[in-house]
C-alpha cells in the first residue's frame, strides 16, 4: 500500500451496435430492431504517485452488457496503446441489462444469408476495440485530481425467490398462493458513492454502487440501458454533460427490480406520477445520487492506495450421478415425459459449459475447482472489491459487516463473468429452482465460504489500523 497524491482520468463510449445481433438474456432468440436507449461503456484511470517514486494505479471500466467475455479481446487492442499502465490493473463490470448483445456464438439460433445481421463473435471485437478506445482515452486524460465519498438509500430491487410451505423456492414465484411462506432474502437498498473532482473543485466523475440488476424491461427485441439511462440524463441535465456516471452492480443474484410484493401499490403510484419501472427507479436513484453528493465527505488529493489481484480457487458444485444419468436421457425423452422432470431437464440448455452437465460431472474429479479472478482495491478510506459472480446478497452482507473499510463497494458480474453464473446460498440451494441448482451455478455454497474469507482477509489487510465508528 502505498500514500501520495492521486491522477484521475475519465472516458466514455457508445457500444450500441449499429446493425441488428442478437440480445442476451432468455432462453429464446431475440434479434434486435430498434434502440431504445444506447450502451455505454465508461472508463476510470486512477494512478496514485508516492513521494518516494512508487506508483499504483486501477483502471475502472463499467459497461451495459449482460456479462464480460471480452476481456482478452480488450487487452489484445490495447496492448502498446497505455504507456506505463499495467495491464492486469484493468478490472471490468457489467451492469447486466437484458436488452444488450451476446457475445457468444452457439447460445442462440443465428440467421442465414442476412448482411444486415452481426454475429455476436463481430459484435463482441469491435465492442471490445470501443472500450480500448475509452481505456486509453481515460488513461491519457490523467490529471491532478481529489476524491470525495458518499452513501445513501434507494429501493430499487426486491427479493425474487419466493418460499413455500413444503420447503421450495422458486425465482419469480407467485405470492399469492396459499402455501406462499415468505421471501427468502433480505432486500438491500445502500448505494455506495465516489465522486471524482478536477484540480478547481469542478466534480468530473461518479462511480455509483446499487445492489440492482438493470432488468426493468428484459425481453423485448431492442437495446437499453434500462434504468441507468433515465440517471446519465439526469447527471447531465443537473451537473453538466462532462460529468461521467460509472455505475457498478452490487451482489444482487437473488434481487431484480421486479416487484414480487407490493404490486398494485407500486402500479397505482406509476399512474399516479405518470412513470413506468425504468422512470420510476432512474428518479429514486438520482435523488439518492443528489443527496450523497450533497453531504459528501471533503474532496482529499492525497490517498492511501493499493490495487491487489487475486485468483481466488473455489471449489465446483458438483454434479451428482443422478443430475448425469438424467441429462443423458433428455434428447431421447417423450413430450410427455420431458414435461414431467424438473424444468431443468426439461430440454438441454446452451448457455455454455456450465449447463453441460455430462461432460460436467465425467470431468469434475480430474477439474474439481473454478477460478475467479478478484480485484481488491483500496481507494482512501473506501475499498472495492470485485466478483465474477450473480452473488447473492447474504454473502454480501457477510462481507461488508466485517470489512475494515469505512465504505465497502461489492462488485458483481466482474472480470470473467461469462465463467461466473450463479452463486446460492444454503438456504437458496436446499430451495431450489432457476439461479440455485445445477445449470445455474459452478460454484456453491462451499465456494461461497471460501470466497467471504479470501475477500474480507484481502480487505482488512489493506486497513490494518482501521478503527472507524459505528452506530449502534
Amino acid at each position: 500500500m502505498i500514500k501520495g497524491d492521486v491522477t484521475i482520468g475519465w472516458a466514455h463510449v457508445d457500444i450500441t451496435p449499429q446493425r441488428k445481433t442478437l440480445v442476451q438474456g432468455q432462453f429464446y432468440t431475440r434479434i434486435s430492431d430498434k434502440i431504445v436507449s444506447p450502451l455505454t461503456a465508461t472508463a476510470m484511470a486512477m494512478e496514485v504517485s508516492a513521494a518516494d517514486g512508487t506508483t499504483d494505479q486501477a483502471v475502472i471500466v463499467s459497461c451495459d452488457l449482460p456479462q464480460e467475455a471480452f476481456k482478452n479481446n480488450l487487452l489484445s487492442s490495447i496492448a502498446n496503446r497505455c504507456p506505463g499502465l499495467d495491464p492486469a490493473k484493468i478490472t471490468i463490470c457489467c451492469t447486466h441489462t437484458h436488452n444488450a448483445p451476446c457475445q457468444m456464438s452457439g447460445w442462440y439460433d443465428e440467421p442465414a444469408d442476412d448482411p444486415d445481421f452481426m454475429p455476436p463473435v463481430e459484435y463482441r471485437l469491435w465492442m471490445a476495440a470501443q472500450v480500448a478506445n475509452a481505456v486509453e482515452e481515460a488513461w491519457t486524460k490523467r490529471a491532478p485530481g481529489s476524491i470525495a465519498r458518499g452513501f445513501g438509500y434507494a429501493v430499487v430491487a426486491r427479493c425474487r425467490r419466493a418460499t413455500y410451505a413444503d420447503g421450495s423456492a422458486q425465482m419469480y414465484g407467485e405470492t399469492d398462493r396459499p402455501d406462499f411462506n415468505g421471501f427468502e432474502s433480505c432486500d438491500d437498498h445502500s448505494v455506495n458513492f465516489l465522486f471524482t473532482h478536477n484540480q478547481t473543485g469542478d466534480l468530473t466523475g461518479i462511480i455509483l454502487n446499487i445492489g440492482a440488476v438493470s432488468q426493468c424491461t428484459e425481453s423485448g427485441e431492442f437495446f437499453s440501458a434500462d434504468f441507468w439511462h433515465p440517471v446519465r440524463e439526469h447527471v447531465k441535465t443537473k451537473y453538466g454533460p462532462t460529468v461521467h456516471l460509472l455505475p457498478q452492480c452490487a451482489p444482487s443474484g437473488d434481487v431484480s427490480p421486479h416487484l414480487l410484493a407490493d404490486k398494485k401499490e407500486e402500479a397505482d403510484l406509476r399512474t399516479r406520477m405518470g412513470l413506468d419501472s425504468v422512470g420510476i427507479i432512474g428518479r429514486r436513484i438520482a435523488a439518492a445520487l443528489d443527496e450523497a453528493l450533497a453531504t459528501a465527505s471533503t474532496p482529499e488529493s492525497e490517498i492511501a492506495f493499493a490495487h491487489r489481484v487475486e485468483n481466488m480457487v473455489l471449489p465446483r458444485l458438483r454434479v451428482t450421478r443422478e443430475e448425469y444419468e438424467l441429462e443423458k436421457r433428455i434428447p431421447h425423452m417423450s413430450d410427455e415425459e420431458r414435461n414431467q422432470q424438473h424444468y431443468a431437464f426439461r430440454s438441454l440448455w446452451p448457455f455454455g459449459d456450465v449447463c453441460e452437465l455430462v461432460s460436467r460431472y465425467e470431468n469434475q474429479d480430474t477439474i474439481p475447482n473454478h477460478e475467479a479472478e478478484c480485484h481488491i482495491i483500496r481507494i482512501g478510506d473506501v475499498v472495492f472489491a470485485t466478483s465474477p459472480f450473480e452473488l447473492f446478497i447474504d454473502y454480501a452482507i457477510r462481507i461488508r459487516c466485517r470489512s475494515r473499510a469505512l465504505q465497502t463497494f461489492l462488485v458483481q458480474l466482474g472480470d470473467g463473468s461469462i465463467e461466473g453464473f450463479y452463486l446460492p446460498t444454503r438456504r437458496a440451494l436446499a430451495g431450489g429452482h432457476y439461479s440455485a441448482q445445477i445449470k445455474s451455478c459452478w460454484v456453491g455454497p462451499e465456494g461461497g465460504d471460501i470466497l467471504v474469507e479470501n475477500t474480507v482477509a484481502a480487505i482488512n489487510d489493506l486497513f490494518p489500523d482501521a478503527n472507524y465508528p459505528k452506530t449502534r
